[in-house]
């Protein structure tokens, strides 16, 4: 009987210190928005030249993104490497347009861009629960984008919502940023497919 409960507790043990591993360390999440294969194969032919310009950090709450709460008790913190998400999530759009075919200028050179891109961070919520078995990841983003034509000052304005969510067997911060950035790639990708060019403008499509 002595040895069938040695093992049991070896076990308990290790589950305990899997679970609080960890706890009070902040997890970075990398912003790495890839638009899909099909996407890319549909690139403009004469593409845009776009400014990518500030993204106001308008969130409610300005403190990190999220917490991972782990199933023994603590939690974890999420957030961008250099703490601010409206920047890290401009340099995401302007990987992903640029990704797309289109012309993306660099920041403070926006001679000659036809359409300059502001953005307000309204929301960008990432939560991790661990549970016995999995961990469940859920992330929450919106995203306002202004964009102003050169040629005529005309100004298209979208609100861009995102919303995932996972469940893992075995915890890696990687997880958090696969769902984090699925989440704003769709989101993008509404920017491209909820628009058209007309004569080097960009234009909101017809309903």
């Amino acid at each position: 009987m002595k040895q069938a409960i040695v093992p049991f507790i070896g076990c308990v043990g290790l589950v305990t210190i899997i679970g609080c591993a960890g706890t009070g360390e902040v997890i970075p999440i990398h912003l790495r928005a890839t638009p899909a294969a099909a996407e890319k194969a549909a690139a403009p032919a004469t593409p845009l030249r776009v400014a990518i310009g500030v993204f106001e950090d308008d969130r409610r709450y300005q403190t990190g993104l999220g917490v991972r709460t782990h199933l023994w008790g603590g939690v974890s913190y999420f957030d961008v490497p250099g703490n601010k998400p409206a920047d890290a999530v401009a340099h995401a759009l302007t990987e992903y347009l640029t990704a797309k075919g289109w012309q993306v200028v660099k920041p403070g050179n926006s001679e000659g861009a036809d359409v300059a891109i502001a953005g307000q961070l309204q929301e960008f919520i990432v939560h991790a629960k661990s549970r016995v078995g999995f961990t469940e990841i859920t992330a929450k983003t919106r995203l306002v984008l202004q964009a102003t034509n050169s040629t005529d000052g005309s100004v298209v304005r979208m609100v861009l919502n995102g919303m995932g969510a996972e469940d893992v067997f075995w915890f890696e911060p990687h997880d958090v940023e696969d769902v984090v950035n699925e989440v704003f790639a769709d989101s993008f990708s509404k920017l491209s497919q909820d628009t058209t060019v007309v004569n080097r403008m960009l234009r909101l499509k017809q309903q």
